[in-house]
């Protein structure tokens, strides 16, 4: 197996964690106190793992593509919670890839709000049903589709009309978008923000 085919397994295998937190928090199976330590303990760890894979991905794979960076690859700094580290794009995905990331830059503030306002308020109500106490869990998790659905799509739209900018400020994790390359998970931010939002509309009109 080659070196890049290698980086892409390891990204496909360490993305995996994050579909199944949403789908704890989302389908909470029960119990669901179990559920809810599990999501929560793979929410927070993911990380350890995630960040040594985002340190030896950046210099051997396109940041947008996911693919083989060419000879003359694109340096895209860019600051993080961690410090600056260097990205590196195919010529012709430079441009999109610093426009989607000056968008979240930009837009940090409701993006947060959009994402982290429901997940308290869905991680809350688990938490009170696990306590044996009621709580509107399926309002709470059918406000938290249609909240996360309506941002994450405006991320993934919103930064066609950005400007570029370099280098940028990650408002978010930055080696969650090493994994998969920005680009694959921008198009799972469509589809996927796309059929929360018709599902948790449909479940809070009833």
């Amino acid at each position: 197996m080659t070196e890049l085919r290698s980086l892409q397994l390891q990204g496909a295998l360490l993305f995996l964690p994050i579909p199944v937190v949403l789908v704890l928090f989302v389908v909470h199976p029960e119990p669901v106190g179990a559920s809810l330590v599990v999501g929560v303990v793979l929410m927070l760890g993911h990380r350890f793992l995630a960040r040594p894979y985002m340190h030896r991905s950046l210099s051997g794979k396109c940041l947008w593509c996911n693919g083989a960076l060419p000879d003359d690859a694109v340096a895209i700094p860019l600051d993080t919670a961690g410090g600056r580290i260097e990205g590196r794009s195919c010529p012709p995905h430079a441009l999109p890839l610093q426009k989607y990331l000056a968008a979240l830059e930009r837009l940090r503030g409701p993006l947060r709000g959009g994402i982290f306002g429901p997940l308290f308020l869905l991680l809350g109500c688990l938490l009170l049903v696990a306590w044996g106490q009621p709580a509107p869990v399926e309002t709470a998790t059918a406000i938290f589709r249609l909240i996360v659905g309506v941002t994450v799509n405006l991320a993934a739209i919103g930064y066609l009309w950005v400007a570029p900018a370099s280098p940028t400020l990650v408002p978010f994790p930055a080696h969650n978008f090493t994994l998969l390359g920005v680009r694959n998970l921008v198009w799972i931010f469509r589809l996927v923000g796309i059929w929360w939002i018709l599902a948790g509309a449909r479940a809070l009109l009833g």
